[in-house]
């Protein structure tokens, strides 16, 4: 739902200005810090696991003894799918992206979400590992296609990510759950319990989610826009906010030249 709400909003604002040039190219407004982007990556997955256990006991009815299997797909998703993009990212660029790189280790945290309590750990590992790749050509899907403005990948990550996990209930989710045998460093599977009915329920799911949540917040964001718009004043995309709304530099010991990215 976050990600369908971030594709509402960024349809209401378009893009900023400098963001596409005339022949369609998207030129790169980097972030200031990409080490802050993957320090926050890191309290994403602290406060991912707690998300998971919790969810999965309090909405699914799990025990508690099953935190530690929930914690170690939660690692594992985020682990794959992180490792994937770095991967994707190197063959396609020749070098790893670290922006992607941090999108596809959240991305599999979400992805990891609706599943985390039903599957193995060798499955949560597929489930991340397939979220990393269809996150990296989703952002470029996002943003050189269809000419969506979204910096942080939020789209991709929690919207394709998300989508992803519903399905992947669907397609490995064992709910005779597997139990993590601490005592015996075993885990004991009972069964794929996955009907066609659940499956089906999946796909209602989603269907729900594009059907009727994307429309809704949609319709909800733009009369908020024409009450309160969300778009800042062309001065202060060029002066940057800090200065604008605030009157101070955040990091006053850099001379930023803000007029490179916008054209002339």
């Amino acid at each position: 739902m976050g990600g369908l709400t971030a594709l509402a909003v960024t349809w209401i604002l378009a893009p900023r200005r400098g963001k596409y040039s005339a022949d369609g190219m998207a030129p790169a407004i980097p972030g200031h810090n990409v080490v802050l982007v993957l320090f926050g990556c890191v309290l994403a997955l602290v406060g991912w696991i707690g998300l998971n256990s919790a969810g999965a006991i309090l909405f699914t009815g799990g025990e508690p003894s099953g935190a530690a299997l929930i914690a170690i797909n939660t690692m594992l998703a985020a682990s794959a799918s992180s490792l994937t993009a770095a991967a994707i990212t190197k063959v396609r660029f020749g070098k790893p992206d670290a922006s992607l790189t941090a999108n596809g280790w959240v991305g599999g945290l979400v992805a990891s979400s609706a599943s985390c309590a039903f599957v193995i750990p060798a499955e949560a590992v597929v489930i991340g590992s397939i979220a990393g790749a269809v996150i990296i050509f989703s952002v470029e899907w996002f943003e050189l296609r269809m000419e969506v403005d979204d910096p942080g990948g939020s789209i991709s990550v929690h919207a394709v990510g998300g989508i992803w996990g519903i399905l992947a209930l669907g397609v490995f989710g064992q709910f005779q759950r597997p139990v993590l045998n601490v005592a015996a460093r075993s885990l004991t599977s009972g069964g794929n319990g996955i009907t066609s009915g659940q499956w089906l329920a999946q796909l209602i799911g989603i269907a729900t989610l594009l059907g009727f949540v994307l429309p809704l917040t949609y319709g909800v964001n733009l009369l908020l826009n024409r009450f309160y718009p969300f778009r800042v004043s062309v001065e202060g995309e060029r002066q940057g906010m800090d200065l604008h709304e605030l009157g101070a530099g955040a990091y006053p010991e850099f001379v930023t030249h803000t007029d490179e990215f916008f054209p002339r």
